[in-house]
């Protein structure tokens, strides 16, 4: 029957009645996709492991942040570190094994470096010691280890990117906030987006398109709407990775315009890093408003949304950076 409507109908009309089938098939499918999120995602009073593990390794890296701030402000944190007091204790509770727990060696790490460099400057820590209990302050001073805290990045190691291997690139990147004074001009950063011209899209349509701010007026404003980066300077140059829904076709397809849009930013970040600037990639999760006032400050259309910033500039002589210690990939890895 309906191959036979397809045949008797006007053209006009069959496409008419697509249309009409992919927004309800869209609106369904929307609805199911956010039921999944909500059953998912880590809510804060959720007492579920994964739950745990993931609101400790973002507190953690906020811990690191401070921590390679090149104006450090002694004293930092404490409302991070009242939660990590409460969190650490119950996943030791839940993993009996937690002395090996990464998440949880993250966070001791990174509150080890915290501890060690308040000491050194003879800071009394006695307010963040009564936020833990003993055992927590215990592994907190015994941990010495790379899982957490920060290293020193040099303008000089970046000199000879271009000729690096592939692992090497990608070892040796790291998020920088903090630049050189020196400014960014788009000229320096459009030969990085010629090489992430490269990156696979669903079909070849390359829905990514990318706008560069280097304008010193518009830079706090956008910085301001982002919200990620508070307490840092402002940095030279900004570049906005948007993807355009003109290159979709049907409803099974209104989430590849991040995949796609994801993709082209890590070859974007690849690229500047082998061309010797520095960049930290910075999320677009922001409410309605802020989303709208970005769209009229930028002249973002209806028709494209936001999938992610990347900070950019020079690499400063010598910067802290957070360790940011990644899984290893047998953690994360099902054979099937």
């Amino acid at each position: 029957m309906k191959e036979i409507l397809k045949k008797t109908l006007p053209v006009n009309m069959v496409n008419h009645i697509s249309v009409v089938k992919t927004y309800f098939r869209l609106r369904k499918e929307t609805i199911l996709q956010m039921k999944r999120f909500a059953r998912s995602y880590a809510k804060r009073t959720s007492c579920k492991k994964e739950h745990i593990e993931t609101h400790i390794i973002f507190l953690t890296h906020q811990i690191e942040k401070g921590l390679s701030h090149r104006n450090f402000r002694y004293g930092f944190g404490m409302k991070v570190i009242k939660q990590l007091a409460v969190l650490l204790p119950k996943l030791r509770q839940i993993d009996e094994e937690y002395s090996d727990n990464e998440v949880y060696r993250m966070a001791i790490a990174a509150l080890h470096h915290y501890k060690t460099k308040h000491e050194d400057e003879h800071f009394d820590l006695s307010n963040v010691q009564s936020c833990f209990d003993e055992q927590t302050w215990h592994d907190i001073s015994k941990e010495d280890s790379n899982y957490g805290g920060v290293l020193t990045i040099e303008a000089k190691d970046k000199t000879k990117n271009a000729s690096l291997t592939f692992p090497k690139l990608m070892e040796n990147r790291h998020s920088i906030r903090e630049f050189a004074d020196e400014q960014v001009t788009a000229e320096e950063i459009i030969p990085a987006i010629e090489m992430a011209m490269r990156t696979p899209s669903v079909c070849n349509r390359q829905p990514t398109r990318v706008r560069i701010i280097t304008d010193q007026a518009i830079l706090p404003k956008v910085m301001k709407l982002q919200g990620g980066m508070n307490g840092y300077p402002i940095p030279p140059a900004m570049i906005l990775v948007t993807a355009d829904n003109q290159a979709f076709m049907d409803s099974i397809e209104r989430n590849e315009g991040f995949v796609d849009g994801g993709l082209f930013s890590m070859s974007l970040l690849l690229a500047l890093e082998s061309i010797g600037l520095a960049a930290c990639p910075l999320n677009t999760m922001m409410t309605i408003d802020r989303e709208n006032e970005t769209r009229h400050l930028l002249g973002v259309p209806d028709n494209e949304f936001l999938v992610m910033y990347i900070a950019v500039g020079h690499f400063p002589e010598k910067i802290l950076a957070p360790i940011s210690y990644r899984f290893k990939a047998k953690d994360i890895i099902s054979i099937i």
